[in-house]
């Protein structure tokens, strides 16, 4: 149960932070390949992303939820937003701006991912 309240409460920031009307200040050429899912949530797994890409529409909030018995990871993205080194909970990110947003953990090289936003 502690677990949801947090998810919920980080969907929630994150949400309320996206309301401000100014992006997430990134911005690049959508990727036309486009990613392996439409899921609009990942879960952290020992040593992997799964799904590893996934495609959404703009406005759109992916959430991060780590599975029972990770160890710890993070989501960590190039243009500077990014999770707390944790081994359970959720992380949510709202992508206000078409583009490829690739992410990865920093404890494990190789636990890659990419957000495409159209």
């Amino acid at each position: 149960m502690p677990i949801r309240l947090l998810v919920l409460v980080t969907l929630l920031a994150a949400t309320a932070g996206a309301c401000g009307g100014g992006g997430d200040g990134y911005s690049s050429a959508p990727n036309e390949k486009g990613g392996g899912s439409t899921s609009t949530t990942v879960t952290v797994r020992n040593n992997v992303f799964d799904p590893s890409a996934t495609t959404v529409g703009v406005g759109a909030t992916v959430s991060w939820t780590w599975a029972a018995g990770a160890i710890d990871h993070n989501v960590t993205f190039d243009d500077g937003p990014k999770s707390t080194t944790q081994s359970s909970g959720g992380y949510a990110r709202t992508f206000a701006t078409a583009g490829n947003y690739p992410y990865r953990c920093t404890q494990h090289p190789g636990m890659t991912g990419t957000v495409t936003v159209k």
